[in-house]
């Protein structure tokens, strides 16, 4: 990575001109046939093996769901950022700051019917999710689940857990695809 001194502060317009710089480096006459991720921190510059893309890709095979059901939310959406890639495999949505995302989030279990309910200090410390539906959701009362009146506490698919950890066991870490010899 390209990191400044402590006492120094590296332009915008340089890390972009560096991550450019790396990015056609890397992307000329096959040099790199992993997938990189060359992007502007916002301090500095860094080159990761892998990008969003795949990070999407794997999240999807690990869930069981396809990418055009995934939403990614990220900041650096542009050529220089680190979330550019997912542009390519699912929809996206660009924030600016954390509080964003929460924003973004909240509004999301609010259309699914799932009201945000604030934990109290005695909750933080026990175990169980407790997700409350705002409206009657018949989903929350599937065998999968414990109808506890106006709380459902979400049971762990074990079965569930297992395929997915298998999944992961069987894919390329460098596209996120699943290894031939365990493809159905």
């Amino acid at each position: 990575g390209l990191i400044p001194r402590t006492s120094e502060i590296i332009s915008r317009e340089a890390l972009d001109e560096a991550v450019l710089c790396v990015q056609e480096e890397l992307q000329q006459d096959g040099v790199v046939s992993l997938p990189f991720c060359a992007f502007n921190g916002g301090k500095d510059v860094w080159v990761d093996v892998g990008n969003k893309r795949v990070g999407v890709e794997i999240l999807c095979s690990y869930l069981g769901r396809p990418a055009n059901e995934t939403l990614h939310i990220g900041d650096q959406f542009l050529n220089t950022g680190n979330d550019f890639a997912a542009r390519d495999i699912c929809p996206c949505i660009w924030i600016t700051s954390p509080d964003e995302t929460t924003y973004i989030l909240k509004s999301i279990l609010r259309l699914a019917g799932i009201a945000i309910q604030r934990p109290t200090s005695n909750q933080l410390s026990t175990a169980p999710t407790y997700l409350s539906p705002s409206h009657n959701n018949n989903a929350a009362s599937t065998n999968d689940n414990i109808n506890m009146g106006d709380q459902v506490q979400i049971k762990t698919n074990f079965s569930e857990v297992e395929r997915r950890a298998c999944a992961v066991k069987a894919m390329d870490v460098y596209t996120g695809e699943m290894m031939d010899s365990y493809k159905n």
